[in-house]
């Protein structure tokens, strides 16, 4: 009878969007929250690599700044030790550039050893250089380098694969001995310090930790099989304890000098506002009234 094809459709017939239309017909909730969880996930990750990149960042740029503090107290040290600002920014600007090269000396069963020009030679001439102008004196130079070679020898060892090392705290024990020697033997004039700090630190931790500890070096199995292996003494440059402990000397003996000036300077203070203070008890002259000077008159009378 000519009964429509619909009618023996489900009552409950479904809507069929035709294909690429990119919806579907029915929701799903639990990929609705599965799309939301990765977004968090992914918002809390890139919170944390934020969080870290910026303390990386942080800890960079603090590190370059003690760098650079370290690298410009250099050059004032040069200047205390009595060279011109030109001649400190010469040898700063041959040490940095230049002080990485290694010059070698002598061979020994598979060991090159060589002297670093930024750590080894550039701190020696300076010291010499101190001697011959007399800026150091040969007796307290001496004296100097054997109370700083003796305790930079204590303090260090040999250690096979990695060369001379002392722990962090008593790394820095030549520098303090030397700064305290020159300040005590030269208390008056912080200019005759500042030299004698530098050539006692240099030149005794050269002696107590790199010659006294060659012999241990030598006796190790040289890391390379083939040739020889480069031993530097100095290699670290500017961040090698030679170097570092000449100018650290110097810096204690100027922090020593400055904090005795310090204390004189606020002794000095009292004593001025103790002086003040007994003033102020005092009657100032304008406050004071005259006595009054009794003249007679014409007829010889006094007044009353």
């Amino acid at each position: 009878m000519g009964e429509r094809d619909d009618l023996h459709e489900p009552e409950h017939a479904q809507l069929r969007l035709p294909k690429g239309s990119g919806r579907t017909s029915m929701a799903s909730p639990n990929r609705g929250i599965a799309f939301y969880r990765d977004s968090a996930v992914s918002v809390v990750e890139m919170a944390l690599d934020s969080d870290t990149a910026f303390v990386v960042l942080l800890l960079l740029g603090l590190f370059l700044l003690l760098v650079y503090a370290y690298v410009a107290s250099i050059e004032r040290v040069l200047e205390k030790i009595g060279f011109t600002r030109g001649e400190a920014g010469a040898i700063l600007t041959l040490t940095l550039f230049f002080g990485w090269i290694t010059i070698p000396m002598f061979p020994y069963d598979g060991w090159w050893v060589g002297i670093s020009l930024g750590g080894g030679v550039i701190p020696i001439i300076v010291c010499s250089i101190l001697l011959k102008s007399r800026r150091v004196g040969v007796s307290e130079g001496l004296i100097g380098m054997v109370i700083v070679a003796v305790i930079t020898y204590f303090i260090t060892r040999a250690e096979e694969g990695v060369g001379i090392v002392a722990e962090f705290p008593l790394a820095f024990a030549p520098a303090v001995a030397a700064g305290l020697y020159s300040v005590s033997t030269f208390w008056i004039d912080v200019r005759k310090a500042a030299p004698l700090a530098y050539f006692s630190g240099v030149t005794g931790t050269l002696v107590g930790a790199d010659v006294f500890h060659l012999q241990e070096i030598l006796s190790f199995s040289p890391p390379v099989s083939d040739g020889f292996a480069l031993l530097s003494i100095g290699g670290a440059n500017i961040f090698d304890m030679v170097y570092l402990t000449g100018i650290v000397a110097v810096l204690v003996g100027i922090l020593i000098f400055w904090a005795e000036r310090q204390k004189k300077k606020l002794g000095f203070e009292r004593v001025v506002a103790a002086w003040e203070r007994e003033l102020e008890s005092i009657p100032s002259a304008k406050a004071a009234e005259p006595e009054k000077t009794l003249r007679p008159d014409r007829r010889g009378r006094l007044p009353p």
